[in-house]
């Protein structure tokens, strides 16, 4: 391959050229970004890779507010949790016992929240909210529960459970959710359904940390000294995996009714009985789920890929963003003149021939300009329209559509803004 630009040099050699304009002189890209330096180290200091700060990081725990945000405090707490726990097992008795099954189950429903906010991320979702949802939720679930449990002769053995079990489950999860949406009812308008979503899913987790922990205390305990051996590890491992699988459950069938609530009360007409429609849904799923005959079978993996599949999808369609945002995402189209001429080009026109640019362009370099940080991913706001970027050549960016008035018509600007996920609060 003969001639060309080699940015190195910064000289034109000559031979074969690419087609197109041709800017010679310019500097390499890397050259126009400064060299990256470390925290707090000042231009012309010498750079020590092995100081103590690099060696013993306690400076940046104390600076770096990045290391005391809530995600990271949180993860710090997980780490912990379990070993507390285990020595909290050196002296154990009956109500150490029960502490420790809840900070088992509590554990491990922090952990699937955690995953449910990145993949749902409601945007609408406050921290008072969820501490809402956990305090009636513990007050009001299981009691309610039991009660309607037990008027119904609650069993397994029939496809009946869909009315002995799954009804009264789900009604009594789905209290929460709504008592939250009275609440906070001046807000609807400003929410969408996978908002509801998400408190459902908040409120399946408490309801089944608290199944798992009865099931672990009463159930379990109540075989002690009659099973041992292969019969002893076995229901012991079944037993810890309903820690991990009770809340996800629970969580998946109450979101669906949560969907189903938010639609009631999120949408233009208000049709409150649409929620028992999620209800059904989840009651359903969740009779099948209990029914002995599906109930440790393969087909009980169905019901809960079902379950989970369905939850994914109301998730997505529940994104749909609510009135009062729509206008504020959705770019408005330009309005023209009505007795305008031929509308002038952005920028003139090229000149003819390659492009020069003067000589106090090709001798001094361009400002330096500092490294824009990257948001980490539980800082990362959603995704708004972003304005046309500036050419190439220096000219300042075309300003959007929105911020141009119309012709012959007032403009007004009354747009709300979005409060901040739960996760950036």
């Amino acid at each position: 391959m003969g001639g060309g630009y080699f940015p190195n040099s910064g000289q034109q050699h000559p031979g074969q050229q690419y087609p197109g304009q041709q800017h010679p002189g310019q500097p390499h890209p890397a050259q126009q970004y400064p060299a990256q330096q470390y925290p707090g180290h000042q231009a012309g200091e010498p750079i020590h890779e092995y100081s103590f700060a690099s060696l013993v990081p306690v400076r940046h725990w104390v600076r770096d507010p990045a290391l005391r945000s809530w995600p990271v405090l949180l993860l710090v707490a997980l780490v912990c949790v379990p070993p507390i726990a285990l020595v909290l097992l050196n002296n154990a008795t009956e109500s150490t016992i029960h502490g420790i099954a809840w900070i088992f189950a509590a554990y491990f429903a922090v952990a699937w929240l955690l995953l449910l906010g990145v993949i749902v991320r409601p945007q609408h979702v406050t921290r008072g909210m969820l501490a809402a949802i956990a305090a009636i939720g513990i007050v009001t679930q299981t009691p309610t529960a039991i009660f309607l449990e037990t008027k119904l002769h609650a069993g397994t053995g029939s496809l009946m459970d869909v009315f002995t079990i799954g009804l009264p489950e789900e009604l009594a999860k789905a209290i929460p959710v709504v008592v939250v949406a009275l609440i906070w009812r001046r807000d609807w308008r400003a929410q969408a359904p996978r908002d509801y979503l998400f408190l459902g899913a908040v409120s399946g987790l408490v309801f089944g940390a608290a199944e798992a922990v009865h099931y672990f205390i009463d159930v379990l305990g109540s075989l002690s000294g009659n099973a041992n051996g292969i019969l002893l590890q076995g229901l012991t491992i079944q037993y810890i995996w309903r820690f991990l699988t009770d809340p996800i459950d629970h969580a998946t069938w109450a979101g669906i009714t949560g969907y189903f609530i938010g639609l009631a009360v999120t949408g233009h007409t208000r049709k409150y009985s649409i929620g028992l429609i999620g209800i059904a849904i989840a009651a359903v799923l969740h009779g099948l789920n209990d029914w002995n005959p599906i109930n440790s079978h393969p087909a009980w993996v169905l019901v809960t890929l079902v379950s989970v599949l369905l939850f994914l999808g109301y998730a997505r369609a529940g994104a749909l963003l609510p009135p009062d945002f729509a206008a504020v995402a959705a770019p408005p189209m330009p309005a023209q003149p009505a007795h305008a001429g031929p509308a002038a080009p952005a920028f003139p026109a090229a000149p003819p021939g390659p492009l020069t640019p003067p000589a106090h362009a090709r001798t001094q370099p361009p400002p330096p300009t500092a490294p824009v940080p990257q948001e980490v991913w539980w800082q990362q706001p959603p995704s708004r329209p972003v304005p046309a970027a500036a050419s190439h050549s220096g000219a300042p960016p075309v300003p959007a559509a929105a911020s141009q008035p119309t012709v012959g018509a007032p403009v007004t600007v009354s747009q709300k803004i979005p409060p901040k996920p739960w996760w950036e609060q």
